[in-house]
């Protein structure tokens, strides 16, 4: 499969890229294809590497739009698949446990997590990838080796203001939260298109390598989405590990937890940016959220742009489909 590249702008990325402070993170000027989604210059010398990966069939994936509950999938995923290890998951950062293969299209200082593709690469299986990247760029062994891929989905308007605050602490940007929510819907940010992002993946909820979970769902009944889970990778554990592990998975700890806060780097980049010590990677963890911040009118918007890219595909915000839920 090869990768194509062309260059993009649009008034909304121009303006999004002009109000960011730090200009290491997340600036759209690209456009890849098969899939027409949004990446950065930083993408150019990976594209290849990632679409050519060697895949392994033991391989767990964890693949989502940003801020759709990443951190919080992944640590789940490798505790269930590592026999609810927490003293082994406490011990090592989770960006070292599950690298993230696409990080050095974030950002070219690659100090910050390490050469994560080669991390990936290497590895000794079985190994925890994870990836931002939607299906039609992610590595073509996927869909013939077919390992585990764990997917998760979140509603939108979630989605769009935690990327905001996230943009406000990576690049520091500036802007107004208007603007941001504009270009979101627009498509004109990293990792665009959303609903293609996710369509694709709702496409796949049968297939027996890929489980479709929701933030919603994990917020509402965590303890079942966590058996789900392990049915699904294969595992087994008990009520007494379920409870655990749910605890353990709680906001309070997870946003206290130094393996997977990121509270080393993020203290750099608070400082950088001007941000509060309250302005964290692990941000608010809630479902809904966007009523505290999202205007009446926007929220309309938003809920009028899902309704025409969902209309006839099945798929509902929060709602994975499985019959156990």
């Amino acid at each position: 499969m090869s990768v194509t590249l062309e260059d993009y702008s649009s008034p909304w990325a121009e303006k999004i890229n002009a109000n960011c402070k730090n200009k290491d993170f997340y600036l759209a000027t690209l456009k890849a294809y098969p899939s027409g989604c949004v990446v950065t210059e930083g993408y150019r010398p990976l594209a290849e590497g990632i679409a050519n990966f060697d895949v392994r069939e033991d391989d767990i994936w964890v693949v989502t739009y940003p801020k759709c509950g990443t951190t919080w999938t992944q640590e789940m995923v490798w505790l269930i698949a590592n026999n609810c290890d927490f003293e082994g998951a406490r011990k090592v950062l989770l960006n070292e446990r599950f690298p993230f293969i696409e990080f050095g299209m974030i950002t070219a200082d690659t100090g910050i997590e390490g050469d994560t593709f080669a991390t990936a690469k290497n590895m000794q299986p079985p190994r925890f990838i994870k990836s931002h990247l939607p299906k039609g760029l992610l590595p073509k062994e996927l869909w013939t080796k077919k390992p585990k891929i764990v997917y998760v989905s979140r509603d939108p308007k979630d989605v769009a203001l935690s990327f905001y605050h996230h943009y406000k602490l990576m690049n520091g940007y500036k802007g107004s939260v208007e603007d941001y929510l504009e270009a979101f819907m627009n498509d004109a940010l990293v990792y665009s298109p959303f609903w293609g992002h996710i369509l694709d993946f709702w496409k796949l909820r049968h297939e027996p390598n890929v489980l479709f979970n929701t933030y919603e769902e994990m917020k509402q009944d965590l303890p079942s989405v966590i058996r789900r889970t392990a049915r699904f990778l294969g595992r087994s554990l008990t009520e007494e590990q379920v409870a655990a592990l749910t605890d353990h998975l709680s906001f309070a700890k997870m946003r206290e937890n130094y393996s997977v806060n990121k509270e080393e780097g993020m203290t750099i980049l608070r400082q950088m940016n001007g941000l509060p010590d309250s302005h964290r990677f692990i941000r608010q963890g809630s479902s809904g959220g966007w009523r505290k911040e999202m205007t009446e009118a926007m929220a309309l918007r938003f809920d009028k742009w899902t309704e025409e890219a969902t209309t006839g595909t099945g798929y509902k915000v929060g709602v994975s489909g499985h019959k156990n839920f």
